[in-house]
């Protein structure tokens, strides 16, 4: 449905009016979760004073809450390993897409869905800052049987080129040079 011609919604500019790019950089910044200034809130609140979103958005995403309760504003550990998992294999622009996606590690289709993810996976241990997703095979898919929630410790030694007999680094990414 378009809006009439004299609609005050907030979601049309005038005709040869262009939006303020600055502004335009300013939401892309806040939406993508980077830190903005007090001062640049206040600049996209009045860029969105009196918008209005869409009833059947504000429907989906007020569902979405309902179903799990785990994405809302402070999302649960299981949710961001869930999000950062699909980022990787599905998400061409993810720094570690090459790693993942890019070597055709594919994530089970039932899995697209969190609840269902969290329904074969269940919660993390605690603590659960302490465990994160790991593959039991680095070459197969996320899917179920090959995933685990494991501690970083149990990870380092999944990984292919791992040699229990070499020293352990004193912290990480030392260069002193005294490490096999």
């Amino acid at each position: 449905m378009k809006c009439s011609v004299d609609c005050d919604c907030g979601r049309h500019r005038a005709k040869g009016q262009k939006r303020d790019p600055a502004i335009g950089r300013k939401i892309s910044a806040s939406k993508m979760g980077h830190s903005v200034s007090a001062e640049t809130r206040a600049k996209i609140s009045k860029a969105f004073l009196g918008r209005k979103q869409a009833p059947e958005h504000i429907e989906r995403r007020a569902e979405s809450r309902r179903t799990h309760g785990h994405a809302g504003k402070t999302k649960s550990p299981e949710y961001r390993a869930w999000d950062a998992m699909k980022q990787r294999c599905l998400n061409p622009n993810a720094a570690n897409y090459d790693d993942y996606g890019g070597r055709g590690i594919t994530i089970y289709e039932s899995w697209l869905q969190f609840e269902n993810f969290l329904a074969d996976m269940g919660t993390k241990p605690e603590p659960k800052r302490g465990y994160s997703l790991d593959r039991i095979d680095n070459d197969g898919d996320y899917e179920p049987g090959n995933v685990r929630w494991a501690t970083w410790s149990e990870q380092i030694k999944n990984r292919p080129n791992f040699d229990p007999n070499k020293a352990k680094p004193c912290v990480s990414g030392c260069k002193c040079g005294k490490h096999a």
